[in-house]
């Protein structure tokens, strides 16, 4: 099956898989972006509420004594409040205090409120304060990272990113798919086709190689299927016909053999010279009748896959001078003239000298049967490059235009057949030639109304 040109095919599957495979880990770290993203937004604006600490002013917080310390950033947001001197020494606390550090050593302080030192769960933010008698102190509000607040934000990242990847992967799934889905629904047309015993179906998509591979198997099966069906239909047209015409040919002699021996049976008292010809009627038609299915024998043995011709090495040309000067006398007889010819140079063919003799003989004799004395018989051999050619034509009555093209066909016969012409010769000498790989045609010439040209190879 030759490659449909037309249809530009794609590369590899395995590359549109690799494709595939590279999209989707890039879509993977988008949702993961995206989840982290909305993640922060969310908790944000609706779950961690944290204080905008630059906008949190601690003069306005600190309040001497202690006790005034305003404590609604507490009940907000958690924690407590530490006041701590000069020393590090904690020496007051304000809200529920969730450690034991009652002192702070010398750079220890810094540390906690250094995030990037910090490695406790409390958040530290630090203001300066003042005591009552000038003393440096600081004010800290102290607040826990709440265990809750983690595993919400755990939550809403997984089930953002879960979200967020399965609709990511539909929509790509579904684009996937839309590239795959056309070779595959031709392929299942095509195969419901078949099962329909409709063989005409062709694929035409264009797609990746594995794909086009199976559409060139499918259009090389197809059309294979397509014309063996054909073959099938014009075999069984060629039977039907075939039956046609054998029933045609037989009903008319059976009828006559019929009719002249039931008017012999009643009608005893029949001249003598009556009698003989309806005799000689039925002694004529059953003659034709023994012919046809002789005939018809020999090409049911013809057509059969296991005949084997018993071939031999043959000079074609010695061989076909004795079968010509066999006939000499009957052209005679009949006033035809012969032309012929044959080089004495021997060519050597391997025949099956009983069937090629039926072949020539039927030639020959279907000139001297159909044409008026006077024609020209014409008979000649020649050497070509590859084999040898034996014409055999004359100038007589010629074939009618509208049987040329069906000669070699059975039951083929002329306007004015002769009376034991079965149309069964020239298919029986087509299938004798086709059977030593050559070929028998009716050519057309300007000198010989009939010429037939058979072409054997040489040995």
């Amino acid at each position: 099956m030759k490659k449909n040109e037309s249809i530009p095919d794609k590369r590899p599957l395995k590359q549109l898989f690799f494709r595939h495979y590279v999209v989707i880990s890039g879509l993977f770290l988008c949702v993961i972006m995206v989840a982290l993203f909305g993640t922060d937004l969310l908790m944000d604006n609706y779950f961690n509420k944290t204080p905008d600490l630059t906008q949190v002013d601690g003069s306005k917080i600190y309040q001497y004594p202690f006790e005034k310390i305003d404590g609604r950033l507490l009940d907000e947001y958690g924690g407590w409040f530490e006041i701590v001197d000069e020393s590090g020494t904690v020496i007051y606390v304000k809200g529920n205090k969730e450690d034991n550090i009652m002192t702070y050593s010398d750079g220890m302080l810094y540390a906690k409120v250094d995030i990037m030192r910090n490695d406790d769960s409390i958040f530290y933010h630090a203001y300066r304060a003042q005591g009552p008698e000038g003393e440096n102190y600081v004010l800290l509000w102290k607040f826990p990272e709440r265990s809750e607040i983690i595993s919400l934000t755990l939550g809403i990242l997984l089930a953002l990113f879960v979200v967020l990847l399965f609709i990511a992967l539909y929509f790509y799934t579904r684009y996937s798919v839309l590239q795959m889905k056309k070779p595959l629904r031709q392929i299942v047309e095509g195969i419901k086709e078949m099962e329909g015993f409709n063989y005409q179906k062709r694929l035409t998509f264009s797609a990746e190689m594995e794909f086009a591979e199976i559409r060139e198997a499918f259009n090389g099966m197809a059309e294979r299927l397509q014309q063996t069906s054909a073959e099938k239909e014009a075999v069984a047209n060629n039977k039907r016909d075939m039956l046609l015409h054998l029933s045609h040919d037989l009903k008319t002699p059976i009828t006559s053999v019929f009719g002249y021996s039931q008017l012999l049976l009643d009608r005893p008292d029949l001249e003598e010279e009556q009698r003989r010809q309806y005799v000689q009627y039925i002694n004529d038609k059953s003659s034709y009748m023994a012919h046809l299915i002789q005939n018809l024998f020999e090409l049911a043995k013809l057509e059969d896959q296991h005949v084997r011709l018993d071939q031999e090495k043959v000079n074609i040309s010695k061989w076909f001078m004795q079968l010509v000067a066999e006939f000499y006398p009957e052209i005679e007889d009949r006033g035809f003239q012969l032309e012929v010819k044959i080089p004495e140079e021997p060519l050597f063919v391997m025949l099956d000298k009983m069937h090629m003799n039926r072949v020539i003989t039927n030639l020959i004799g279907n000139s001297l049967k159909h044409n008026p004395q006077g024609t020209q018989l014409f008979v000649s051999c020649e050497k070509i490059e590859a084999g040898v050619v034996l014409w055999l034509g004359d100038n007589g009555i010629g074939v009618q235009e509208n049987v040329r093209e069906h000669i070699f066909d059975e039951f083929i016969k002329g306007s004015n057949p002769v009376k034991d012409s079965t149309g069964l010769g020239l298919a029986i000498c087509k299938k004798i030639i086709t059977l030593h790989r050559g070929t028998i045609h009716l050519e057309r010439n300007q000198r010989y109304t009939t010429l037939f040209k058979i072409t054997l190879p040489l040995e």
